[in-house]
């Protein structure tokens, strides 16, 4: 070999490892590479319409976020249930193939993440944030839990209070008094805690799918049905309802998730971010579950439904009785020490 090709060759060697120093220093990281133009991309699963309050958060958390690291954590996030049903999306971000997301939970895999519908847990906004905040057992229980499925909780919040609606009650000065039996049939979620809380107010019970209830409702296969909050039963089931009872039982809640090993790969100061901004704008979204409750009550009002609410002493007085009667039947599900420190930090609200 003589010495001008051994010179060509050595030519040639140093521009393939400068080329490979380049490629290697300026990849795009969305799959955990680094370096200074490093860029995350990550997908969140919703189950709102696009123009729910529960997109608005994962939207608005997107767009925060995006600001606070200079583009460098991108979210997309994809409402109306595109990346498939709420237990199809949990079971993906437990495996890492959605990364994170917001909406129910149910007790698939542990009963315990049933323990959000407690009734009578809270009654209004401010004691929501008080007893579901990341302080509280009830959060980091919860996240304790998650932890087993690789799953990084990062808030809860209220979708709205359930009350039932009503397209015919037998008697309406019973409906506070849980001791009364009453004749009327209202159907529950398939949750346990939720037919024993529909059984426990004196009701008799019965499981409908939520895509049958308006057809039951309207049937007369069921008096009345426990199908979520203000907003919902207005926008869903004005036509087949005459009476909303604003019981505020317990909140329709989702829950902001991550799979934990995704979180886990990104910069420590983009981990604080994320959990920070969904923190916030959690707070925010609290405040427009609020006001859009407060809205739907008024316009089933104004379309002609009777809105029955409880004053403040009934709703003490119905919240004491489930404390005392129906929650030590939960015992069984979460655990009797867990229940009694809910009980106590309920009862210092």
């Amino acid at each position: 070999m003589n010495k001008k090709f051994r010179s060509q060759i050595c030519i040639v060697c140093i521009m393939v490892l400068v080329m490979a120093m380049f490629v290697g220093c300026g990849g795009n990281a969305s799959e955990g590479g680094s370096g200074e133009d490093v860029v995350y991309e990550l997908s969140w699963a919703g189950i709102g319409s696009t123009d729910s309050i529960d997109t608005w958060i994962g939207e608005e958390a997107a767009k925060r976020i995006s600001e606070k690291t200079d583009g460098k954590v991108k979210i997309n996030v994809y409402p109306a249930s595109q990346l498939g049903d709420i237990t199809q999306a949990y079971d993906e971000i437990m495996q890492g193939t959605i990364d994170m997301g917001l909406f129910t939970i149910y007790g698939t895999y542990d009963i315990f993440c049933e323990v959000l519908y407690t009734p009578f847990l809270t009654s209004n906004y401010d004691e929501f944030k008080e007893i579901y905040g990341r302080d509280g057992v009830l959060y980091q229980t919860y996240q304790e839990v998650q932890d087993e499925y690789g799953i990084s909780l990062l808030g809860f919040w209220p979708s709205g209070y359930l009350g039932v609606g009503f397209a015919k009650i037998n008697d309406t000065s019973t409906l506070f008094d849980f001791d009364v039996k009453k004749k009327d049939l209202v159907r529950a979620p398939g949750m346990d805690s939720m037919i024993l809380s529909v059984e426990s107010m004196g009701f008799n019970s019965t499981v409908i799918n939520y895509a049958d209830v308006y057809t039951a409702l309207q049937t007369g296969v069921c008096d009345g049905s426990w199908n979520g909050g203000a907003y919902a039963n207005y926008t869903s089931f004005r036509d087949v309802l005459n009476y909303f009872v604003d019981y505020r039982a317990c909140n329709d809640v989702y829950c902001c998730i991550m799979n934990s090993e995704k979180m886990g790969s990104l910069p420590k100061e983009y981990q604080e971010i994320i959990s920070q901004v969904i923190e916030e704008v959690i707070d925010d979204g609290i405040a427009k579950i609020e006001a859009q409750d407060e809205q739907s009550i008024q316009d089933m009002k104004d379309y002609g439904i009777e809105v029955i609410s409880p004053t403040d002493a009934q709703r003490v007085t119905m919240r004491d009785y489930f404390v005392s009667n129906v929650w030590p039947q939960l015992y069984k599900f979460y655990g009797e020490e867990f229940m009694t420190q809910l009980a106590d930090e309920v009862s210092s609200l």
